[in-house]
């Protein structure tokens, strides 16, 4: 296991930035992995088309914590119009891609091309910041499940 990928998620999962549910969210979705017993809560605030603020909180392993973490200090300030295809680029990535410079530190997380079965983990934040732009209140990535 890379050493970068390993401080990135350690770091992020034993001190996870944005972590805490907002105040006033405008949009939020629960995130579910029951097989894996991820479950994610995840809430923002939009204005005008941008992420203005981002939270979640959750009981989840290593990997989807670091994930959510990371994704929050990415996304924070963007343009809604932009998350698809960083989503896009992200998914990639974890599948044995190049990493595209715009993901940045979520670019350290390429080392789980090598880890197929953890792959959902990571997918986890992400489906549910697009579930809950979407208006929908619950999503996972287990395929069974959907």
């Amino acid at each position: 296991m890379s050493t970068l990928y390993r401080d990135i998620v350690l770091d992020h999962h034993r001190a996870p930035r944005r972590s805490g549910l907002l105040d006033a969210p405008s949009h939020g979705c629960d995130g579910v992995n029951a097989l894996c017993g991820d479950s994610l809560r995840l809430e923002l605030r939009v204005e005008h088309g941008r992420i203005v603020e981002y939270g979640f909180r959750g009981e989840c392993c290593a990997i989807t914590t670091a994930t959510a973490s990371l994704l929050g200090e990415r996304v924070q300030g963007l343009a809604i119009e932009s998350l698809a295809p960083l989503q896009s680029a992200f998914a990639e990535l974890i599948a044995g891609g190049a990493a595209d410079p715009a993901l940045g530190d979520l670019a350290a997380l390429a080392e789980l091309a090598r880890y197929p079965a953890r792959r959902k983990c990571a997918l986890l934040p992400w489906a549910t910041l697009a579930a809950a732009l979407a208006g929908t209140t619950r999503t996972t990535t287990e395929k069974d499940a959907q």
